[in-house]
């Protein structure tokens, strides 16, 4: 596991298990990008990608249940060349679900046109697309996903 996920996070959001906790998410984000100066195209993609990874947590992992934990903490650490690395770890206690496991092929095929575009089967695609890198460690109770994302200097 890379350092900076190993050490104390510099930011730390709890949400229940509830749709209506995803309100919390940007406001968090929206403070962890200003503190970073993260460019408003990569704070859209780190909203996108937690909205979707704990929304998925709540409806999948948790099957709705309200009341179960979801820890999303965000670690940074310098790149070479001046950048930055801002890592957000996403962890539950939901039955085991590897969210890379599945090939890409294997994935919803992307719609031919907007008129094709139906709700579900995007968001592991959405994870890919804007995310730098993605991680997935199975715990003991529980599931680790960290996404990455850079920082330009």
């Amino acid at each position: 596991m890379p350092a900076e996920e190993t050490a104390r996070p510099m930011h730390r959001l709890t949400l229940r298990s509830r749709l209506g906790d995803l309100a919390l998410l940007w406001p968090w984000v929206e403070a962890v990008c200003a503190e970073h100066a993260v460019p408003p195209e990569t704070q859209f993609a780190i909203q996108l990608c937690l909205e979707e990874a704990v929304s998925n947590i709540v409806r999948h992992g948790y099957g709705g249940e309200p009341d179960h934990t979801i820890t999303v903490d965000c670690t940074a650490k310098g790149t070479p060349g001046g950048g930055w690395q801002l890592a957000f770890i996403v962890e539950d206690q939901a039955p085991p679900f590897d969210p890379l496991a599945l090939s890409l092929a294997e994935l919803a095929p992307a719609p031919a046109s907007l008129e094709e575009l139906r709700p579900g089967g995007q968001g592991i695609l959405l994870l890919h697309r804007f995310a730098g890198s993605l991680d997935y460690e199975r715990l003991e109770g529980g599931n680790r996903l960290t996404l990455r994302f850079a920082i330009p200097g």
